[in-house]
């Protein structure tokens, strides 16, 4: 028997299968944009955190990742982007499940999410901060800070800042983890957390409407040389790269022109907000 020409027959159908895999992966990828078209909306999951992504009182989605990604689905042909507001915690399962097409909340690109979705080339770029209980009395304007003092920080379920400060040394019985947005704060203002995490501008936006409350000193987390300054975008699923690529190319029409500086201008972005790295670099851990 000539086990040789068996296994180069059997190596040969294998690659054949595989390939045809692959095809039906990028047919599949490839049709995704097309029925979007056909059907004339897309519909996406948020998690109601200003200034990123949240609904107005009468309900309108909006702020910097949805008026973005409306002008980039306007540019393919796809009118109407419907929200479903959706846990932070949930997005990720969520977009996998088929509840939505796409994640549209500015979410962090980490390498540990990139192996569950398929992201965006960052929109913008924006460091961390603590919200805290007016005259920050425990003194906590860090995660390093909250460390050495052994207090208790509310944190977001799914939020990146959370393994940020297990590396910044926080033990895991000192790290809250709510639901939501709002019941982060509602820890600090009961008092059961000294502070909650966000990012810099979340931070502002929150306690800016609590006279209780104010936004500790922002800063970009740093851990064996590298800061950790979140860039945040789109997030599809995996086998969807071809509407992935296709957003990209608006994208680098697009951000940092004055027209998408005017338009995000309202939630409080600037020039200082733009994104410095590749949704591949960021990917990789660069």
């Amino acid at each position: 028997m000539n086990h040789p020409s068996i296994l180069r027959r059997v190596l040969i159908g294998l690659a054949g299968a595989c390939a045809m895999l692959g095809a039906a992966s990028m047919a599949h990828a490839e049709l995704t944009l097309e029925k979007l078209r056909e059907q004339g909306f897309i519909r996406v999951g948020f998690a109601n955190e200003a200034p990123f992504a949240f609904a107005t009182s009468s309900g309108q989605l909006t702020g910097e990742s949805p008026v973005v990604f409306r002008h980039i689905m306007d540019k393919l042909g796809i009118k109407t982007v419907d929200g479903v507001l959706t846990e932070w915690g949930a997005l990720i399962p969520g977009l996998r499940a088929g509840r939505f097409d796409a994640i549209v909340a500015s979410m962090y690109i980490t390498p540990t999410r990139c192996k569950q979705v398929s992201f965006a080339n960052p929109t913008y770029g924006v460091g961390t901060a603590l919200v805290v209980q007016k005259g920050n009395p425990e003194g906590i304007n860090t995660y390093e800070d909250a460390a050495a003092k052994n207090t208790k920080v509310a944190f977001v379920a799914g939020v990146a800042e959370i393994e940020q400060a297990r590396m910044a040394g926080m033990k895991r019985e000192y790290q809250v983890i709510v639901p939501d947005f709002a019941a982060a704060v509602a820890n600090v203002k009961s008092g059961r957390t000294a502070a909650a995490a966000f990012t810099s501008l979340t931070a502002q936006d929150l306690a800016s409407k609590d006279d209780d409350l104010e936004r500790a000193a922002p800063f970009n987390f740093e851990h064996d040389g590298k800061t950790y300054r979140g860039e945040g975008s789109f997030a599809f699923r995996l086998e969807d790269k071809a509407l992935r690529d296709a957003v990209n190319e608006e994208l680098a029409k697009f951000i940092g022109t004055p027209e998408h500086l005017a338009l995000v201008k309202e939630f409080g972005f600037d020039k200082s907000n733009l994104p410095e790295k590749t949704a591949e670099q960021h990917c990789a851990g660069d």
